[in-house]
């Protein structure tokens, strides 16, 4: 992922005092029938579902495996939404995420442990409650229609 890339937005601005660990991500927009997108509900706040991918890892089963370990739900990709970069800093390091997002949908009910809960966030509340400003930005391209 090229930050040239007009297609791809940033997301906060690098300290140039700070070293960014690039991390890839992929991330799920599930949407429910009230125009609500599904929320993970960690320890740091509401994340969407998804996370950082493995070695050799692409982002569909990114997706697939995270949304298994985080809320024990299988999960059908619907189409991709976008790319965005988002610069953070965590308990011990600073990360340049870049991280694909994709409209999704949950597949029947819960068939595994989950680690975090289900939250769901309503289109008023995407810019206030994630903690990563991509995620609101995502969870708008799907909310919004576009």
């Amino acid at each position: 992922m090229s930050t040239n890339d007009p297609d791809i937005l940033i997301f906060g601005a690098p300290d140039p005092a700070l070293e960014y660990e690039p991390r890839r991500a992929a991330y799920a927009v599930i949407a429910d029938g009230q125009g609500r997108v599904a929320g993970v509900l960690a320890r740091y706040g509401h994340f969407l579902p998804g996370g950082g991918s493995l070695e050799g890892e692409g982002p569909e089963q990114t997706i697939e495996r995270e949304v298994m370990e985080e809320l024990g739900r299988r999960v059908r990709i619907l189409r991709r939404l976008g790319e965005a970069v988002q610069y953070f800093t965590g308990e011990e390091k600073s990360y340049r995420m870049e991280a694909t997002f994709f409209a999704a949908e949950f597949v029947g009910a819960g068939v595994g442990p989950a680690e975090h809960e289900l939250d769901w966030i309503g289109p008023d509340e995407a810019e206030r409650v994630f903690y990563h400003q991509c995620h609101a930005w995502a969870a708008r391209q799907l909310t919004q229609g576009q």
